[in-house]
């Protein structure tokens, strides 16, 4: 990306790579992106983390419909199906003013697919039958979608259905990892207007639901008080999108999104039911318009967000806070010269918190950004840059509004990003290398991981790290090889999932290595490898108590392979092997294991699983 070192794009997961690990859950969404973290073999237990720091710290949109509020803080906030995804945009670290609201450790979107993505030249109604089969946890999966258009190839639409179903998973061992069971449904639905070259309106809407005994506090492991227990999850999601292009004008490329989000969880715990969860409604509206040599986008957000808890157990049984936010932004790529490209941006937001007790929290924030890219040549680039980002104080996750509180002078936290990149690219090579550190001062959390008052910690989150992907194509061959060496530390402590939560995690050092090969216009097959280096003596004082634990190195490999009987992509197969050699393992972006301090028994995560082999078989007419 020219002129983008903190200010743009950083990887792009397409559907190609989705189909190539036959993805079921969040982990294998990222799985071969060593910037983005994603452990545990409980879906629900699964959450995100962008160059280590995490989800709550993130601004994750669906088709720019942003999830914004967390149901449960031993849970993840992201329920998504990767059956419905186009593509995955990730933009790490703060950087871009468009990213959105509270994107101090940067931006995750999700993209679904268009009935255009589907249909074939000249086809105006079709369908796409799957039915997949995954040896780990004996699992199921099926889904069909109808997809048409009508003549004129003004309206179009799409309905798909996917059922799948897992029981509990394996780990390396062969050792069953109670509660990571899963049966999942998923209906969606989207209409497309294009009613000329200019104006195209989309509405979607998806139900995705989730049941199965998973772990009362899904992101750790079984034990005597962590139990399966019936659980639901639900994610419905309603979204607007229109959009005005005029080809004759410059200054006019349009666009407004409107979304409602509701993300629930019910749940049994020792025969007590509850329930909770977080409902958004916002908005985007931007225009991008092109004045000489500079592209310039602007806009404004705003978010309404609400969280309830339903508990039977707690007079007076409902509770719920109300927060909203709402930002004005914009950004400037400039074209100083063929060879300096320029982008500067700059966003307001402001923020205001009525939490559950009655008290409300106002604040606001400038969040700066500039960077630039300077061609050495037609191959080498260089690029340097510096931003911002603030995120106010936001509602809780709905489990905790029964008995958690806000310090009354609690105020927002800050992220500064800096960042100098280089790149190379010809026909058959191309390189990228940088180097980042980023500091978010004031982190919102709990003076321990199990406090009730939520308060701006004494210690700045300080991240920095360096990171290397290079890759090499000849004929049908690919290969290439990926670098993240990465340091997290808060207070010279080194920064842990048990006690950052959903903030921030350490991950080792990172290789990954991958090469596919074209052995025909029908058969394709790959490999990735994964190796994440140690963290040693790892020492934190948690409360009253100094903690000892490490976090053990791994190596995975993964295989695939798919094939088109036919000749084309009427009909498809394709083979997965995930975990090949079957290593056991815990995830670095899982919950560290403190087993082995006294009085700590439980506190760890579950291991990630073992071999899985996968078949899918496709079909579309």
């Amino acid at each position: 990306m020219v002129g983008q070192a903190t200010s743009g794009l950083d990887n792009l997961i397409d559907q190609q790579e989705l189909e190539k690990t036959q993805a079921n859950s969040l982990s294998d969404i990222f799985r071969h992106d060593p910037a983005v973290n994603v452990g545990g073999a409980v879906s629900m237990g699964q959450k995100i983390y962008v160059r280590d720091i995490g989800e709550d710290l993130l601004n994750i949109s669906v088709d720019g419909a942003e999830q914004a509020g967390a149901v449960f803080h031993h849970a993840g906030r992201i329920n998504i199906e990767p059956e419905l995804l186009k593509q995955v945009e990730i933009e790490a670290g703060a950087g871009s003013a468009t990213a959105g609201p509270g994107a101090l450790g940067g931006s995750v979107r999700f993209t679904t697919k268009d009935p255009e993505d589907l249909l074939k030249d000249g086809q105006n109604v079709g369908a796409l039958l799957k039915a997949g089969y995954s040896s780990n946890g004996s699992g199921n999966k099926f889904s069909t979608t109808v997809y048409g258009r009508d003549s004129g190839g003004i309206l179009s639409g799409m309905v798909s259905l996917v059922d799948s179903n897992f029981d509990n998973l394996e780990d390396g061992n062969g050792d069953e990892i109670p509660g990571s069971e899963s049966d999942k449904s998923l209906g969606f639905v989207k209409l497309v207007a294009n009613f000329d070259e200019a104006h195209r309106l989309s509405v979607s809407y998806e139900d995705l639901n989730e049941r199965g005994d998973v772990l009362y506090k899904p992101e750790l492991g079984n034990a005597n008080n962590n139990v399966p227990e019936p659980t639901k999850g639900d994610r419905t999601t309603t979204i607007i999108n229109y959009g005005w292009n005029p080809q004759d004008n410059e200054l006019i490329d349009f666009s407004v999104n409107l979304y409602h989000t509701d993300n629930k969880q019910a749940r049994e715990y020792t025969g007590t039911s509850y329930d909770g969860g977080v409902k958004s409604v916002g908005t985007t509206i931007e225009n991008t318009s092109l004045l000489g040599n500079h592209k310039l986008i602007y806009g404004v957000n705003y978010r309404d967000d609400k969280s309830t808890l339903n508990d039977v157990d707690t007079s007076p049984y409902h509770f719920e806070e109300t927060g909203e936010v709402w930002g004005v932004y914009v950004q400037d790529v400039v074209d100083v010269t063929d060879q300096l490209t320029v982008t500067g941006g700059v966003r307001f937001d402001d923020y205001h918190l009525e939490d559950v007790n009655g008290l409300e929290f106002d604040d606001d924030g400038v969040s700066p950004n500039l960077s630039a890219n300077y061609a050495l040549n037609d191959q080498w680039s260089v690029s340097a840059g510096y931003a911002e980002a603030f995120r106010g104080p936001e509602v809780k996750d709905a489990f905790k509004l029964s008995s958690a509180s806000n310090d009354s002078s609690l105020k927002g936290e800050e992220s500064h990003n800096t960042e100098l990149g280089l790149n190379y690219d010809n026909d058959n090579f191309s390189l990228s290398a940088g180097v980042y550190k980023s500091v978010i001062e004031n982190p919102i959390g709990g003076t321990v991981p199990w406090s009730k008052v939520a308060v701006n910690l004494e210690d700045d989150i300080k991240s920095k790290g360096v990171y290397l992907r290079a890759e090499y194509t000849m004929d049908r061959l690919q290969l290439g090889a990926s670098l993240k060496k990465s340091k997290v530390e808060a207070g010279g402590e080194t920064v842990t999932r048990y006690v950052y939560g959903s903030g921030a995690v350490s991950i080792g050092d990172t290789i990954q290595l991958d090469a596919s090969y074209q052995f025909s216009n029908t058969f394709e097959a790959g490999w990735n490898m994964e190796y994440v280096r140690s963290i040693d003596d790892i020492k934190l004082q948690v409360g009253t108590d100094t903690l000892l634990t490490e976090k053990p190195s791994y190596t995975v490999h993964d295989i695939y392979a798919r094939w088109l009987p036919t000749g084309n992509e009427d009909f498809s197969v394709s083979l997965a092997v995930n975990n090949l050699f079957d290593e056991q393992y815990l995830n670095h972006a899982s919950v560290e294991d403190f087993e082995d301090n006294a009085g700590w028994a439980g506190i760890v995560g579950s291991p990630d699983p073992g071999r899985d082999i996968r078949l899918t078989l496709a079909y579309s007419f």
